[in-house]
């Protein structure tokens, strides 16, 4: 029997999804993996989808929502495990509104959740509206999210989406937005490649930088973010990289965004790496980040972390994530454009109590920590396809 998964996800396919999404460890083990892209689903199309073929995995994309819907129904008799790599909300009704039409079985990963998102979840519905209007959230967006919110309220209220047959949960955080028949804990992704470093302990007198590809990065204008100056950016980056390496007697490497296409020299001849920030935060003595998931790698670590703002962002959405997730971890916010000599650098402590306390809500399951998510995702699927019934 064909052991068949799919994905479907409004994030194009990319090194890092075959990575953290596991999809190199399942046609490792043995399964048919296809990935439909639909990042830039169309409205209409009479030709068929682009059919490729990367890392064994079957690749579609561009096409529209009925030819999604057709897709669906013509694999309806054979057994697959659908993982939708799409949150529920406005822009996703759509989607989620046709996966409830077919009686297929679908898994999310539920994880990616940050002190800046759970603090404001905590938030009365008037401190919420001051942020709004403080512009501490994304402006024009943040209407349409009100309208969006109360859209997807009722559409769930009147069951027309689709319930997911699995959450995978990651952290205590992720525990309290479920929507799914069934809860399995795992760890985030980053998780596993923690695990897989831990036998390289060497600490080198480093330093590493977590970019965020904040010049280029899509989710800016997605969100509406405020835009920054490319040039001005780099060069407070710089400045202060230098300062930092002269303090410490280090040097600082990059560990650039995956979404990233470098090539102007951007940071001044430093060492520019994709794909390796768990082996590199291991081996590094120092993080410097601006708020973002890869710091678990630093937090799993007890690596001492310094996150950076600019000025742009002040009053900003930018400078309230800065802020929530620094405050979360009790390390140091330090607004690189402020830096004027090697007196202003300064290095923020490790706080074992509060970095377990993130790692807890975050990153790691008590259930299954010690365990790679892989393995624990492999034998549920497994259990599935030992079942007699088509799809849900």
């Amino acid at each position: 029997m064909v052991h068949k998964i799919t994905y479907i996800s409004t994030m194009p396919y990319s090194d890092k999804v075959l990575r953290d999404w596991y999809a190199n460890i399942l046609v490792k083990s043995k399964f048919e993996v296809e990935f439909w892209d639909i990042s830039k689903i169309l409205k209409k199309s009479e030709s068929k989808p682009e059919q490729t073929y990367i890392d064994g995995i079957k690749i579609l994309e561009k096409f529209s929502y009925k030819q999604l819907s057709n897709l669906l129904h013509d694999n309806r008799n054979t057994k697959t495990i659908y993982i939708i790599m799409a949150s529920f909300h406005a822009s996703n009704a759509k989607l989620y509104r046709i996966l409830n039409k077919y009686n297929i079985f679908t898994v999310f990963f539920n994880w990616g959740d940050t002190p800046e998102a759970l603090a404001f979840r905590h938030k009365s519905f008037l401190q919420k509206i001051k942020m709004l209007f403080n512009n501490q959230l994304p402006f024009k967006n943040s209407f349409r999210n009100i309208f969006g919110a109360i859209y997807c309220k009722i559409i769930k209220k009147l069951k027309l989406i689709k319930t997911h047959d699995i959450y995978f949960n990651a952290g205590i955080g992720s525990n309290s937005i479920s929507n799914a028949k069934k809860t399995i804990d795992i760890n985030l992704c980053d998780y596993d490649q923690f695990l897989e470093n831990t036998h390289n302990k060497t600490e080198l007198n480093q330093a590493v930088f977590l970019d965020s590809n904040l010049t280029e990065n899509s989710d800016i204008s997605l969100n509406d973010l405020k835009k920054i100056n490319p040039k001005e950016y780099f060069k407070s980056l710089s400045r202060y990289f230098d300062y930092f390496e002269e303090k410490y007697n280090t040097e600082v490497i990059i560990s650039a965004h995956p979404t990233s296409k470098y090539d102007n020299n951007e940071f001044m001849g430093r060492q520019v790496t994709r794909l390796k920030t768990a082996e590199l935060v291991v081996k590094s003595k120092y993080v410097l980040s601006h708020h973002s998931t890869a710091i678990s790698y630093a937090v799993l670590n007890y690596k001492p972390i310094n996150f950076l703002m600019i000025n742009d962002w002040i009053g900003e959405y930018e400078e309230y994530a800065n802020h929530e997730i620094s405050k979360s971890l009790g390390c140091n916010l330090i607004n690189i454009d402020k830096i004027k000599s090697i007196n202003d650098i300064k290095l923020s402590n490790v706080n074992k109590n509060l970095y377990d306390n993130y790692k807890y809500n975050y990153i790691v399951n008590k259930n299954s920590e010690g365990k790679t998510s892989s393995s624990i995702i492999i034998d549920e699927f497994k259990k599935y396809f030992i079942g007699n019934t088509v799809n849900g």
